[in-house]
């Protein structure tokens, strides 16, 4: 039987409906196993240093919502509603159980995340387009079959989304779209980006050593000021106009075979 945090206070089934019908605030409250959050509307609502420890959340709208400073034991959001949602000082993973969140079919346009940790996290064939974070881990996360592209028109599409300063290690990114992204100063450590698409993408200052990068596109990208050890523009898809720091020309130029010395 789990132990109740002391600090958290256990909402039951029918506090949990009258507050999500009046102040929409919940602080300092534990979302025990138990209780059923299927279906929900939680549009708007401020969560302050709650726990979650509801294994699987399905269909509920949590548009627009703060979460700040809570914690997740390893959960499943299922075809739930995320958009415009912002999370501060957020763990969704569990120290103990090493393992994190899973997000499959999911809205999670426009969020916005700061101070978080995603790692480990599995985001299934969800919608990330303008997702925006800051100083957020997503260390050894996996983003199957997501899509960071907004749909105009038939023949017009948008691909927007933003990361500063996050750790990308061991995540894999292989096979998403993420032209024209912005990547600043994230770790990509062992990261994969088979067959990912980053034309036009700027990545400045990035960490990029050992990334597998096998039929990967990096037309018109910007990686200036990034460690590219490894980086064999052989295995590329396109590399035509990619933009790399002067320092960085002979660490390509040997992977391609080239040695360079001083004359």
């Amino acid at each position: 039987m789990a132990i109740e945090d002391p600090v958290h206070h256990a909402i039951s089934q029918e506090e949990l409906r009258a507050t999500a019908e009046t102040s929409r605030t919940f602080s300092g409250i534990l979302f025990p196993a138990t209780l059923a959050l299927e279906g929900g509307d939680f549009t708007e609502s401020r969560f302050e240093r709650c726990l979650f420890r509801v294994p699987a959340i399905r269909s509920a709208d949590f548009s627009g919502s703060v979460f700040e400073n809570c914690q997740f034991e390893p959960t499943r959001f299922s075809s739930c509603k995320l958009a415009n949602t912002r999370f501060h000082g957020c763990a969704l993973f569990d120290v103990q159980q090493k393992k994190g969140c899973t997000f499959a079919f999911c809205d999670i346009q426009a969020a916005e995340a700061v101070k978080c940790n995603f790692a480990t996290s599995s985001f299934e064939r969800c919608d990330l387009y303008n997702l925006r974070a800051v100083e957020c881990s997503f260390r050894g996360a996996q983003f199957h079959a997501s899509t960071f592209t907004k749909v105009l028109s038939r023949r017009s599409a948008l691909t927007k989304a933003s990361f500063d300063k996050c750790n990308f290690s061991f995540a894999d990114l292989s096979g998403l779209q993420l032209q024209g992204c912005e990547f600043l100063s994230c770790k990509f450590s062992e990261a994969s980006f088979i067959d990912t698409d980053l034309s036009n993408a700027t990545m400045l200052a990035c960490a990029l050593d050992r990334a597998e990068w096998d039929r990967a596109k990096l037309r018109q990208a910007d990686l200036r000021g990034s460690q590219i050890s490894g980086l064999n523009l052989a295995v590329l898809s396109d590399y035509a106009g990619l933009t790399i720091s002067e320092s960085e020309q002979s660490e390509i130029l040997k992977q391609l075979g080239v040695d360079v010395r001083p004359e």
